[in-house]
């Protein structure tokens, strides 16, 4: 099978105990059948394992293997290969079409926020194969860029004009954010953040100035969310503008709202099939 990722994506590396928001709290672990069986042999393990899940512990729900200095008790005892694929995988998505596997890096991690927002170059994607082992073999440079990401490669206008190209018929800042309080969640700030919008909304003007300020960022984020949901002009628009009307009614870092947004939408299964009806 043929494999594109980002020309980012081999960059991409844990920074484990250097990371502020660790993807070892507040997240449902489940072990993967390969990993049940090696973890029988280890009675230290399977104490902390109940109907093939780990037991999270205390309030922020913390995976019992993580220690407090934010490092993971079980690859300092037994090293990467001990993990189970939820935590191998962690932040990866795959998504396929026409025989072709599309990987990529989410948001809500922050060393994948760091290489997705703040890169300087356009967006690339690198071709591999992958084995029978399951391994991504090769690198090759891939000229046919997806999902319309070519057209905002090459857009040399506002960003706020290349949103408004995406989806012209966008909703108004308050129905999008009635619209986002319609989904579940998984932190109670989210949707407080969402009513705090909604009640004292951010000007169409005032969010495009605000989105035009930083073209780098804006011009990233939309061609990861053209690359994460495949073409979905819709879902890319809306998300970008969501974010970016959060940072300026809240004077919070786009890259925190960003971050945010991707755990409680990206990651509920819930809610990308709501989106991708929208």
């Amino acid at each position: 099978m043929i494999t594109l990722r980002p020309d980012y994506y081999d960059s991409f590396k844990c920074i484990a105990d250097k990371c502020r928001h660790t993807c070892c709290a507040g997240w449902e672990i489940d072990i993967d059948e390969d990993s049940m069986a090696l973890y029988r042999e280890r009675p230290d393990i399977m104490c902390h394992i109940k109907d093939s899940s780990f037991i999270l512990q205390g309030r922020d729900e913390r995976c019992p293997f993580l220690l407090d200095n934010g490092l993971c008790k079980l690859i300092l005892d037994y090293g990467e290969d001990i993990l189970c694929d939820v935590c191998t995988e962690h932040p990866r998505f795959y998504n396929y079409q026409d025989d072709i596997e599309y990987i990529g890096l989410g948001l809500c991690c922050e060393a994948a926020l760091d290489l997705i927002i703040d890169r300087e170059d356009k967006f690339r994607l690198v071709k591999g194969i992958v084995s029978d082992e399951g391994e991504v073999l090769g690198s090759d440079p891939y000229d046919k860029i997806p999902f319309g990401i070519d057209e905002v490669n090459d857009f040399e206008g506002k960003i706020s004009d290349l949103l408004a190209d995406l989806s012209p018929e966008a909703r108004n800042c308050t129905e999008r954010a009635g619209f986002y309080l319609t989904l579940e969640f998984l932190d109670p700030e989210w949707p407080e953040m969402l009513k705090a919008l909604s009640a004292e909304p951010v000007t169409a003007d005032k969010r495009n100035a605000y989105i035009d300020g930083c073209p780098k960022e804006f011009r990233n984020l939309i061609t990861y969310f053209l690359y994460r949901h495949m073409g979905d002009r819709k879902i890319a628009s809306e998300s970008v503008r969501l974010i970016a009307e959060i940072a300026v009614s809240q004077g919070l870092p786009l890259k925190e709202v960003a971050r945010i947004y991707a755990v409680e939408i990206e990651y509920s299964d819930v809610n990308t099939d709501i989106l991708a009806d929208m």
